[in-house]
């Protein structure tokens, strides 16, 4: 009889359990919870109904009792992914960050089973995003390098992984990954666009035109992609520090340079009246004349060293000029790129 009763119990438990998983799907989460403490009290000693109920009250908000709940099923087993994970979105909530990664921690290293691998790499994606969302960003590169040895080889995980590495401030990271992406499809616009980007971002300018030419092709309606290559390709034509320039080829650089910084300090000391700016550019185009001589001279066209000090001066020209007139465009624009590229205001 004892046996039967038990029998009896576990049925009404598992139907009351049932019920309760329909009024959560069905949004009526106040009788959800009714159903799942039902459940709960006829069988206590099963912990997937015990879950449930404390699941349901985290969604209803009541959150101490759900809390409570959770914390006597933790100590029953503490390496429960479930429980753990279900404490760390709870913390979460209650906006505990600290407690929130401790339990998506414990969560992730704790006991999975073989087939449960795919469900412990969507845990760990949403451990991710909750460490971006809350400026968590070294934590959520260091838990996306792990994640990268756990993503299948295919073009959409690379690309999942590479966002996240954008969305952690991590641009080297997700240059990789979207290089991994056009490996395995070489016209996937996505991964070419982005590939290029980040490479002009990071001043790799000879592979950002690499990228960004494909990009254009597998998607020649962005302009977007194509005012970047424009730009990118006028940086490579006017750097003058660029490898296997010829010296004369260099001299042209730096004074075509020069000329056209010249011009804009002019043009910026007709937009300003302040006498600051004023100065600053005035101080600026006095230097440009004593060190133009030098660039220019065609007995002994400049060594590497008067190379760097006049790309290193026109950086400083076009970044005051965009300091008080505002930003540049076009050349002026590649010339104050190529200066920080060259690290032109430390000559």
């Amino acid at each position: 009889m004892a046996a039967r009763e038990r029998l009896l119990e576990e049925k009404i438990a598992a139907a009351w359990f049932e019920r309760g998983t329909q009024f959560l799907q069905a949004g009526d989460t106040d009788k959800a919870i009714q159903a799942f403490r039902k459940a709960a009290s006829d069988v206590e000693d099963n912990p997937k109904y015990a879950l449930a109920l404390a699941n349901a009250l985290t969604a209803e908000g009541k959150y101490p009792e759900a809390e409570q709940s959770l914390l006597r099923l933790r100590e029953l087993n503490s390496e429960d992914p479930e429980v753990n994970l279900s404490l760390a979105r709870l913390a979460a909530k209650q906006g505990s960050v600290q407690d929130a990664v401790r339990y998506y921690q414990n969560a992730l290293y704790g006991r999975w089973s073989d087939d449960q691998l795919d469900q412990r790499r969507q845990l760990q994606m949403e451990f991710v995003q909750f460490l971006i969302g809350h400026q968590q960003r070294y934590l959520a590169s260091s838990e996306l390098f792990i994640l990268q040895n756990r993503t299948p080889n295919s073009v959409a995980a690379h690309l999942q992984i590479a966002r996240l590495f954008v969305d952690a401030d991590d641009p080297q990271h997700a240059l990789q990954e979207y290089k991994a992406a056009v490996d395995l499809d070489g016209k996937n616009v996505e991964a070419l666009t982005a590939a290029g980007e980040i490479s002009f971002q990071l001043g790799d300018y000879p592979q950002a035109q690499q990228y960004l030419k494909a990009a254009l092709e597998a998607n020649p309606e962005s302009t977007k992609t194509r005012d970047l290559l424009t730009m990118t390709e006028l940086i490579l034509s006017e750097d003058p520090l660029l490898p296997h320039l010829s010296t004369w080829e260099r001299q042209r650089r730096l004074l075509a340079g020069l000329d056209l910084s010249l011009k804009r300090l002019d043009t910026c000391l007709s937009q300003t009246s302040d006498r600051k700016a004023t100065a600053d550019l005035q101080s600026l185009k006095s230097e440009a004349a004593g060190v133009e001589p030098r660039l220019g001279a065609k007995n002994q066209p400049p060594d590497s060293d008067t190379a760097r000090a006049g790309v290193a001066l026109i950086f400083r020209m076009q970044q005051a000029a965009a300091g008080y007139c505002g930003p540049p465009s076009g050349a002026d624009h590649a010339l104050l790129l190529i200066g920080r590229q060259h690290h032109g205001d430390r000559p």
